[in-house]
């Protein structure tokens, strides 16, 4: 699997899908700066609520395009390859792009709480706990936005992940139901772990959303839905063949 890894990669040299891993969260930085004081919240609160959907959309797609504009993956369907570990693969690569995107990103909010906002009460292990948090619950998007972006297109992709999936986490993420919506566990999980609302603004003492009892479920619940989501969509393209 790790020789798979490593040709996904080769496949992305050079590509914008590999430079916006950086230019994704080095913008998300920069631009917290805007308001010094809630350099911190904004940092984390824009991230997981707009730009981080956007960013796994995105990258998820350009990855898919880079092998669909070249030949429609006839270089694949051609070889003597496992089809579901390419998938498998593939899907991983992402996987960790969006891990080192989400590292990058805390790195530069703990320099500018180091050095820009002092004043923040939010700790780094705060930040550290929110950022794995981030990554676990992101996962599941990653072999949902493959198969839009493969059987569709890119638009649909982002009209489904990005587009209505900000909707329904806004919409979903107060609610009792908030665990039946995917696009509202991270911003749901984010309540306790950094003690800010969904809207930014911090949550008062006895908020029921500062219960810390949605963590575990919010990592099990995107742990299993990732794990079925890449069985079921591996399974779905080992059976493609070449048009």
């Amino acid at each position: 699997m790790l020789d798979y890894i490593k040709a996904e990669n080769l496949k992305c040299k050079g590509t914008f899908a590999k430079k916006l891993v950086v230019i994704a969260p080095v913008c998300m930085v920069l631009l917290s700066t805007i308001e010094g004081k809630y350099f911190v919240v904004n940092g984390y609160n824009w991230w997981y609520a707009l730009i981080l959907p956007g960013f796994v959309t995105l990258l998820t797609t350009l990855v898919n395009q880079n092998e669909e504009k070249k030949l429609h993956y006839r270089a694949v369907f051609a070889l003597p390859v496992n089809l579901k570990k390419t998938w498998i693969s593939k899907a991983s690569l992402i996987g960790i792009y969006v891990a080192i995107a989400n590292i990058i990103h805390l790195a530069g909010i703990i320099l500018g709480k180091l050095f820009y906002c002092t004043s923040s009460n939010i700790t780094i292990s705060q930040m550290i706990t929110a950022t794995l948090l981030l990554i676990v619950t992101s996962l599941w998007q990653i072999p949902f936005c493959l198969f839009f972006a493969k059987k569709f297109g890119l638009l649909p992709a982002v009209l489904i992940n990005f587009g209505a999936g900000t909707a329904l986490c806004f919409f979903a993420v107060t609610k009792s139901f908030w665990w039946i919506c995917p696009y509202s566990w991270a911003a749901r999980l984010m309540c306790p772990v950094m003690g800010i609302l969904p809207n930014g603004n911090p949550a008062l003492h006895g908020d029921a959303l500062l219960d810390p009892g949605v963590v575990p479920i919010g990592i099990i619940l995107s742990i299993a839905l990732f794990v079925v989501l890449l069985a079921v969509t591996a399974n779905w393209f080992s059976k493609q063949e070449v048009k």
